[in-house]
């Protein structure tokens, strides 16, 4: 379960960063990497999926923000095969939000949708 503390600092988070995670969103649909892409916000730079976009050892930001998508969470089965079409129908309800996947620990870990800033 996500607590308000986690939310409100990915939110502060994402504000900051809109226009980088925007642009990077664009990119992998455009370039037909994924109809589907996945913001993970972690606490540790190891990354557990995705490549590294923001190094928070390189800012002063809480959170380290890597770039992934639908496909690479279903192969690496985070995502099982049956939740596959309800995260499709999910992410497309919230086409003007950035999807997130927060992982502050292993117990608080989620997926969250967050406006993007136009």
């Amino acid at each position: 379960m996500i607590n308000t503390i986690t939310i409100e600092s990915i939110e502060q988070e994402v504000e900051k960063w809109n226009e980088t995670l925007l642009n990077v969103r664009t990119l992998l649909i455009e370039q037909r990497v994924s109809n589907y892409p996945i913001f993970i916000f972690q606490k540790s730079s190891t990354p557990v999926f995705g490549k590294l976009i923001i190094d928070q050892s390189q800012t002063n930001y809480q959170w380290n923000i890597f770039i992934t998508h639908l496909e690479e969470l279903y192969h690496k089965k985070f995502i099982t095969e049956d939740k596959i079409e309800d995260f499709r129908l999910n992410y497309k309800d919230k086409s003007d939000m950035f999807c997130i996947l927060f992982i502050s620990n292993e117990q608080d870990t989620g997926f969250l949708f967050v406006p993007i800033l136009y």
